[in-house]
């Protein structure tokens, strides 16, 4: 327990000194090995068994494909053409965030990478700070995950506690209302347009938004209708704006942002990297078995270790898979408990949306260039109302 709130202050601390975000969690995963006395040997399996992971290689895979995906989307100007056509169609306070919304349908690493350009660009005519620009990108993003059956924690959770995802939708749909809600209340308001703009309602604009979006929508369709990989389909996508666009060899070469993308994937392998160590340390089992050992309250276990797990992951299907199996006890008594699950999910979901773990909130700090000491007062006002009001559904739904 102590271990992992070391790490937990060592990670924080780098992040308010503004640190590179790769760095810090990097350096919190080293902290863990120093104090449970493993050795240099056992750092240099650490790091090679986090190398050769399939899963890392093929998330960094995705997001340097999808990342020159964005880049090339601007560089072609079909970014310019989705804003234009949207502009027309639709005020700034429903089209920048609505880009974030519809990409998040799509259960993809990495996928506020694009959304985020669209954000930006959508963005460059009203007075949006680039905190503000990454609290829009990031939370909209979020709000299918807790009821999308797409989302392989879904999948995961139904498996783990042997119940449909329907059940689980059941019970996690006040948190996709409530991120709803709570982006409407504060963020939309931070969407300021200079002056009145005649909106365009043809169906001639209306064309032109569906021509200027099928890179995109053809990325979407290719995963979710034809279930093609997201790699491949990001290639087909890329090969489209090229062919469509005839974008020439040397912009091809300028799409290609090798800083962005080498800082992006040492990030990411820095992620895997603590959830290896993480796990191959047992530092949360030991959290668990503390917490049983001292009888605290069920419900407390029940939002703790999630909460725990979802700090040092930044991954739902993290969370679910390392907490879940631990609390199943706590989960099926002996039947599945719905309240139960509402309280955990609410203990994962709420560090979710604000640990620098997560890959997609430091994905988009980094894209914008923002600083967590700005991000943090905006993001925390919007997960305030959503636990706030969560707890308040699950008084409703438990007691009355």
């Amino acid at each position: 327990m102590v271990i992992l709130l070391c790490a937990l202050a060592i990670l924080g601390a780098l992040v308010e000194f503004k640190v590179n975000i790769g760095i810090s969690i990097f350096s919190s995963a080293v902290l863990i090995l120093v104090l449970k006395r493993f050795t240099f040997t056992a750092f240099l399996r650490a790091m090679y068994f986090t190398i050769i992971d399939k899963q890392a290689i093929r998330i960094i895979l995705i997001v340097i494909i999808i990342t020159y995906f964005a880049d090339l989307l601007k560089i072609s100007t079909f970014l310019d053409d989705i804003v234009n056509s949207f502009s027309k169609y639709l005020s700034p306070k429903v089209f920048v965030p609505l880009f974030a919304f519809i990409i998040g349908a799509l259960p993809m690493p990495g996928g506020a990478l694009v959304s985020a350009p669209l954000v930006e660009r959508g963005s460059s005519d009203i007075e949006l700070g680039s905190a503000e620009k990454t609290v829009v990108n990031f939370w909209f993003r979020h709000i299918w995950e807790p009821t999308s059956p797409l989302y392989p924690e879904m999948i995961l959770a139904s498996s783990i506690l042997g119940v449909s995802i329907i059940r689980i939708i059941a019970v996690q749909w006040p948190f996709t209302l409530l991120m709803f809600l709570s982006g409407v209340f504060f963020l939309l308001p931070l969407i300021r347009s200079s002056g009145k703009k005649e909106l365009d309602k043809s169906p001639k604009v209306l064309y032109e938004m569906t021509l200027s979006l099928m890179p995109i929508l053809i990325v979407i369709l290719l995963i979710l209708v034809f279930h093609f990989s997201i790699i491949l389909s990001g290639i087909i996508g890329i090969l489209y704006i090229v062919l469509v666009k005839k974008v020439k060899f040397k912009s091809l070469l300028k799409a290609f942002n090798y800083k962005l993308l080498i800082k992006l994937s040492f990030l990411m392998f820095a992620i895997f990297f603590l959830k290896y160590i993480v796990k191959s340390t047992g530092v949360i089992n030991g959290v668990y078995l503390f917490m049983k050992s001292k009888n605290v309250p069920s419900f407390v276990i029940l939002f703790s270790l999630p909460f725990v797990v979802s700090l040092m992951s930044g991954a739902a299907s993290a969370t679910i898979g390392v907490s879940y199996p631990l609390l199943l006890p706590l989960l099926k008594t002996p039947n599945f408990n719905p309240y139960a699950l509402f309280i955990a999910f609410l203990g994962g979901w709420t560090a979710l949306m604000f640990t620098p773990t997560h890959l997609c909130l430091s994905l988009t700090v980094e894209y914008f260039n923002a600083k967590f000491d700005k991000v943090y007062p905006l993001l925390l006002k919007n997960i305030g109302f959503m636990f706030a009001f969560s707890l308040l559904f699950y008084l409703l739904f438990r007691f009355v």
